[in-house]
């Protein structure tokens, strides 16, 4: 009976190890994202939709681990992990697209 406790107590510890490993955008990363993303992006889509757009790849990659999210923001990823959040960043164009 002992056991059953113990797993009870340690299994949803145990699940809720994976969420630990991804953290959200590191303090004020996010906005240095938003700024310079929309800065790039409203002469060719406008700044709304830029806003929007922009808004939508953060949040497709704050998922990553904090020190991905960093790695990329200083411009010192590995070039898979850069081919990885262009092309989740990517999705938001397309998402964009598909609501027109």
């Amino acid at each position: 009976m002992r056991l059953n406790t113990l797993f009870a107590v340690v299994a949803p510890l145990a699940l809720l190890l994976p969420l630990t490993a991804h953290a959200d955008w590191p303090k004020g990363e996010r906005e240095k994202y938003m700024a310079q993303c929309t800065e790039a992006a409203t002469p060719q889509i406008g700044a709304a939709a830029a806003k929007a757009h922009c808004a939508c790849g953060a949040d497709a990659i704050k998922s990553y681990p904090a020190s991905d999210i960093q790695a990329l923001m200083d411009n010192k990823a590995a070039p898979e992990l850069q081919q990885k959040a262009l092309g989740q960043i990517a999705k938001c164009k397309a998402d964009n697209k598909a609501k027109k």
